[in-house]
């Protein structure tokens, strides 16, 4: 249907950026997403002919995989307003949101990586900006055998538990580090990516919070992939374990290397609010598929001599799924729309302004572990790691990240089942693509946070 867009001043070049996402998601993305769902072997999926290059390929051409990469790197960050990122992203959930999922999380590396007071880490994301084949693929490898909602709580004060401390560790040992461990088969684009955000533990005596962050090649010796997850739905999504066995990665790949500076402070609560709310962003677009999908059966059905369409009990339910589906869109942009990597923002602002800002922050944040390093006994510096008392401006905004995410996961299965209702028994075919919609939703619930832990770590911040 004909859908009234609330964004009334956009130009002309960011709905001809719409246009393109949507011509790419339904000729290209929508149709490959089919193909891979219905691939028995997920390790076919993957394979050097697979479809799934062709999406990859075309999206790096058409220059998305750049949108959240800085203009000294090579990206499109500033001279792309962020509501055209929300638009194209928009429209890739709509075609498939396993696929958009893949492909927005196939850079976090490389945005993290401009932060790095490394030339070489900064390089990645040079190449990767570079990079039209699909050669280089990030994850964001947070998840564990034992962890995953720890992971998510390990932003709030429970993570501070000695008892659940993260699987993979990081030794340090004279300038390198060694990492031993595995992250879990649930790790997006797992066996195929070549770099990851990759989450370890360097102090297991403070728990979850004792964790560092570090930029990595998956090329060193001693690091393997598992195979790739048959699962039930996002089935185009690649995800699998990534094992560390005596890795030995150079101290200057460890992005963040105070125990807990990540987590319970701005900076990992930060991340996972953008995870979600780009999570709430690509799930809300698939609702409107999935009501898309029921008013075009609607009109084209008939029950007990009369059109679908027709019946006052289906078009009371079809009338409540739009509005149900189009109050979380509406919820997911709004987040969107005011995240750290926002126009709004005075940060981001700073960032683009300013070339050599990010050389200035990754020195500064190397500079800030080389005195922690050289002090960390020192009761002083223990008082101000361990107080975690940062701007509560990143905090207060993930919180809504958080819930975009659940609303949007929530609000995409009940109109999938919802749908199933009207559609009854042609709903379960394969061929109707509610039937894997249904699927993809409810996988949506439990990836990047499951949808109580995420509600559970932001009541911490709405009772504080």
């Amino acid at each position: 249907m004909n859908y009234f867009e609330f964004d009334t001043n956009v130009s002309k070049k960011t709905r001809a950026m719409q246009q393109s996402a949507r011509e790419f998601g339904m000729e290209v993305v929508r149709p490959a997403g089919i193909q891979l769902d219905k691939i028995q072997d997920p390790a076919d999926a993957i394979a050097e002919q697979s479809c799934l290059w062709d999406v990859f390929r075309k999206y790096r051409e058409l220059g998305f995989h750049k949108l959240l990469l800085p203009p000294a790197f090579g990206g499109k960050m500033g001279k792309v307003s962020a509501q055209a990122r929300r638009l194209i992203f928009e429209q890739l959930g709509y075609a498939d949101a396993g696929l958009a999922i893949s492909m927005d999380l196939s850079g976090m590396p490389f945005l993290l990586g401009t932060l790095s007071a490394s030339k070489e880490v900064r390089d990645w994301a040079r190449q990767y900006c570079q990079d039209s084949e699909a050669n280089m693929i990030g994850c964001w490898a947070i998840t564990e055998p034992d962890h995953g909602t720890d992971w998510i709580m390990a932003t709030t004060k429970a993570g501070a538990n000695p008892k659940v401390v993260p699987s993979l560790t990081a030794v340090k040992k004279g300038n390198e580090y060694i990492l031993n461990g595995r992250k879990s088969a649930s790790v997006t684009n797992g066996t195929i990516a070549t770099h990851g955000v990759v989450h370890v533990g360097l102090d297991l005596s403070k728990g979850m919070h004792g964790s560092g962050l570090a930029i990595c090649p998956f090329d060193l010796p001693g690091v393997s992939k598992g195979k790739p997850l048959d699962k039930l739905g996002k089935r185009p999504l690649n995800q699998g374990a990534i094992i560390f066995e005596d890795v030995k990665i150079p101290e200057k790949y460890m992005l963040l290397k105070i125990p807990g500076l990540f987590e319970a402070n701005s900076i990992g609560k930060g991340i996972v609010g953008l995870a979600n709310s780009q999570m709430g962003l690509v799930v809300s677009s698939q609702a409107r598929a999935i009501v898309d999908e029921t008013l075009n059966y609607a009109k084209e059905h008939s029950c007990n001599g009369s059109a679908l369409s027709e019946q006052q009990e289906i078009r009371l339910k079809l009338f409540n799924m739009f509005k149900t589906a189009e109050s979380a869109r509406r919820f997911a942009h709004s987040v969107a729309e005011h995240s750290p990597l926002g126009d709004p923002n005075p940060i981001a602002k700073m960032f683009l302004a300013i070339r050599a800002t990010f050389w200035a922050a990754g020195n500064s944040i190397s500079l800030l572990q080389d005195r922690y390093d050289t002090y960390k006994d020192s009761k002083r510096i223990k008082a101000i790691v361990q107080k975690h008392k940062p701007g509560s401006g990143i905090i207060d905004w993930s919180i809504y990240g958080m819930a975009s995410k659940v609303l949007a996961t929530e609000t995409a299965f009940n109109l999938a089942r919802e749908a199933i209702e009207i559609m009854g028994e042609d709903s379960l075919s394969t061929d109707n693509p509610v039937e894997k919609m249904l699927r993809d939703a409810r996988t949506s619930m439990i990836e990047d946070g499951v949808n109580e832990a995420l509600a559970l770590a932001a009541s911490e911040k709405l009772l504080a």
